[in-house]
C-alpha cells in the first residue's frame, strides 16, 4: 500500500515524503494560524486535529465494510434461491432470507429484528 503523507490542517497531500517538504507546506501555509500555539495547548490542538483525521477516516472505511457486507449478503440469498427452487414470493422463505441479510450487514441488530419477526 502507498502512503501519501497529507496535512492534518487542510487535508492537502504533499507531494515527497520527507521532512523538508512538510515543513516547507505547514510554514508558508499555517504557520501563521498556529505561532502563538506553544506548549501543552499545541499538544492539545495536534491531538485534536489528529482525531479529526482518524473520524474521517473511520467513514470511509466503514462504509466500505457496509458494501462488501451487503455484495456477501446478495449471493448468499442469490444461492438460497437457486438451491431452494422456489420463488421468492413464499412468505416464510422472504422471511427466512431477510433474516440472513440482517446477519451479514447489521449483525447487531439482529435480535431486534428477531422479536419483530
Amino acid at each position: 500500500m502507498n502512503v501519501i503523507p497529507a496535512c492534518l490542517v487542510c487535508s492537502q497531500q504533499v507531494s515527497v515524503w520527507n521532512k523538508y517538504n512538510i515543513r516547507r507546506h505547514y510554514e508558508t501555509h499555517h504557520a501563521e494560524s498556529y505561532l502563538g500555539l506553544q506548549g501543552q495547548p499545541r499538544r492539545e490542538k495536534g491531538k485534536e486535529l489528529i482525531a479529526g483525521l482518524k473520524k474521517k477516516q473511520s467513514v470511509l472505511t466503514s462504509s466500505r465494510d457496509i458494501s462488501a457486507a451487503a455484495v456477501k449478503a446478495s449471493y448468499l440469498i442469490a444461492n438460497d434461491i437457486a438451491l431452494a427452487s422456489k420463488p421468492d414470493c413464499e412468505g416464510e422463505f422472504v422471511k427466512t432470507c431477510n433474516l440472513k441479510a440482517a446477519e451479514i450487514t447489521c449483525s447487531e441488530k439482529l435480535k431486534f429484528l428477531l422479536i419483530l419477526a
